[in-house]
């Protein structure tokens, strides 16, 4: 690629990463090195050597110089990452880092990163290793000849291929073995390599202490390519490496934003709970309610037996002295067919009211048993039990009771009393009851005046019964209308009450989905650009 197409290119993936920046800001990731791998794109080239301890990785590292730059031994000789870079000599330490300036002309083109073994007998070794690898351009991975490609190298590869870098791999000490183990050594640790990384990678055979004398050509080979490198492939490297960082990082902000996402539907799922809950004890409640409502239908089915009774036993010839009576037969009608059927009236009612309210206490202790006993509390649940709690603490089911009897109370009254204030329940039904009794008086006694023949007298008893009973059933479907009524009122506001306890928070996860999700998409479409890249 030209000089201005790889500028061209350098400014594209500068412009994703900042993107990458931005996005990765809404995620739990740390974006430091995706914020190192801006600023090196503008750095020089970054050739990084890992490998575990006493695999020449000092002593390959002084070879490819041509000059005893790093100390070499046996043993661990570096705690620290070394950071070789052109200028004058000099050096300056800082934590678990050691900056070493040499004016070697190698160092002009790359910057060249010795880090401690993978497997160095200090904890920090391995940690500072893995710290440094965002920032690498291109790796050497250097392993010993005597013992290729260990496990723990396999899964340090691992972690080089979780970061999207180039590895160059290089089979030190190879002087220890003869020609034909040299070609099996190759051959293994090459297969070794592309099963981790999932591609090929250049394998290159060489002696350290050979190639400090100038013996060993597969240094010079080594040599040759990095320098062939550095001046064909260096930017696109490096641009590859800091996609590479974008990509690792992506990948673990979906992952993040999904177990977020994941612990915000399992408290979203505590919401549907609840909504299933309401929506099984509204159910219950209209069905149990009918129960209720029949407590009530009986008290008129009961003054309705009376009545027939009453006009069986009263219209007929036998009774005539008592018929001519009207006065005598309303007192008769109330005492004997009324009753009390307007208290009695009043007490199913207010049982009937007094249980629906008592239905929210038990739709708040099937709520909080859902959430305590049958599984347990998932993290993210428990703002839902104290809203619960307090509101079953201060329920208080007279309250309602009173309040649901008075709307019944004012629509049994306006239909059955025609509107007139101040009357209960019992009142407004022996109002009715007594507007029937005028009624079945004046039924009867148009009979006796006109002394009609004895053959209508039957007609007009089931005539008389006929009203009684549409009177009752119209009072009664009054009652019931007025019940159901304040069925659905009552249902209304525990419904309302009851979602009040945890509508807020409800919407507030689902707006916190909405957004994991919004996120998570940036994040993939962000990833996608960046394979592309």
């Amino acid at each position: 690629m030209r000089l201005e197409g790889l500028e061209a290119e350098r400014a594209r993936v500068r412009a994703l990463l900042l993107r990458g920046l931005e996005a990765l800001a809404r995620t739990p990731i740390d974006p430091a090195p995706l914020r190192q791998a801006l600023l090196d794109l503008e750095g020089p080239f970054l050739l990084v050597v890992v490998g575990e301890f006493n695999s020449g990785k000092s002593s390959l590292v002084n070879a490819l110089l041509g000059e005893d730059l790093l100390p070499e031994g046996p043993i661990p000789t570096t705690d620290r990452i070394q950071l070789l870079e052109h200028g004058e000599e000099g050096r300056e330490e800082g934590e678990g880092f050691l900056r070493l300036r040499k004016p070697h002309p190698l160092l002009k083109a790359l910057a060249l990163v010795d880090t401690p073994g993978t497997n160095a007998l200090l904890d920090h070794h391995e940690v500072l290793t893995r710290r440094f690898l965002p920032r690498a351009d291109l790796i050497l991975f250097v392993t010993s000849a005597d013992r290729p490609l260990t496990r723990s190298e396999a899964e340090f590869l691992g972690l080089i291929r979780d970061w999207g870098k180039k590895v160059v791999l290089v089979v030190n000490k190879t002087d220890l073995l003869s020609e034909e183990d040299r070609e099996a050594v190759a051959r293994y640790a090459a297969q070794g390599a592309r099963e981790v990384l999932g591609e090929e990678v250049p394998v290159f055979l060489v002696s350290a202490r050979l190639g400090k004398a100038g013996k060993d050509e597969g240094l010079e080979r080594l040599r040759a390519h990095v320098a062939r490198t550095l001046s064909e492939k260096a930017l696109p490297l490096k641009l590859g490496a800091a996609l590479g960082v974008l990509r690792r990082l992506l990948r673990e902000g979906e992952a993040a934003l999904g177990q977020e996402v994941e612990a915000v539907r399992q408290a979203l799922a505590t919401c549907e709970a609840l909504e299933a809950l309401l929506a099984r004890h509204k159910e219950r409640v209209r069905r149990d309610f009918a129960g209720q409502v029949a407590l009530v239908e009986r008290v008129f089915r009961e003054v309705e037996e009376r009545g027939h009774r009453f006009l069986d036993e009263t219209v007929r010839l036998g009774r005539l002295p008592d018929l001519l009576n009207a006065k005598a037969f309303r007192e008769s009608f109330l005492k004997e067919v009324v009753q009390d059927a307007g208290a009695r009236l009043e007490r199913a009612v207010g049982e009937a009211l007094r249980w629906l309210a008592r239905r929210e206490e038990e739709l708040l202790l099937d709520a909080l048993t859902l959430l305590k006993e049958a599984r347990p509390v998932p993290k993210g649940e428990e703002p839902f039990l104290a809203p619960l709690e307090e509101a079953l603490a201060r329920f208080r089911p007279e309250e309602e009771a009173a309040r649901l009897s008075g709307l019944a109370q004012e629509a049994v009254v306006r239909t059955l009393a025609g509107g007139v204030g101040g009357l209960g329940l019992g009142a407004a039904l022996t109002l009715v009851l007594k507007g029937l009794v005028a009624d079945l008086t004046g039924l009867l006694a148009g009979f006796f005046v006109a002394f009609l023949t004895l053959s209508v007298l039957p007609r007009r008893k089931e005539r008389a019964k006929r009203l009684l009973s549409q009177g009752l059933k119209e009072a009664y479907a009054a009652v019931r209308r007025a019940l159901e009524e304040a069925l659905e009122a009552g249902l209304a506001r525990q419904e309302e009450r009851f979602r009040g306890l945890y509508r807020d928070r409800c919407e507030a996860l689902l707006a916190r989905l909405e957004e994991l999700e919004g996120r998570r998409a940036v994040l993939g479409s962000l990833a996608e650009e960046a394979h592309v890249a």
